[in-house]
């Protein structure tokens, strides 16, 4: 079986369903370690969004 004859068949399957077929497809791929500088930076990504909080799309000036 091809990836493309895969891709057909999951086009085949309800959206309902399509939760639990990303799940088991999931699965199948192989998971990285992180390395110790992005779990530093999440870290630090983290604290920082605790300490200052978020801001909303519609308050940033684009232009």
């Amino acid at each position: 079986m091809s990836k493309e004859m895969l891709k057909n068949l999951i086009e085949l399957v309800p959206d309902n369903d399509i939760d639990t077929l990303y799940k088991v497809i999931v699965k199948f791929v192989p998971e990285e370690i992180p390395e110790p500088e992005e779990l530093e930076a999440l870290r630090v990504g983290r604290e920082d969004r605790a300490v200052h909080g978020t801001i909303p799309h519609e308050a940033i000036n684009w232009d």
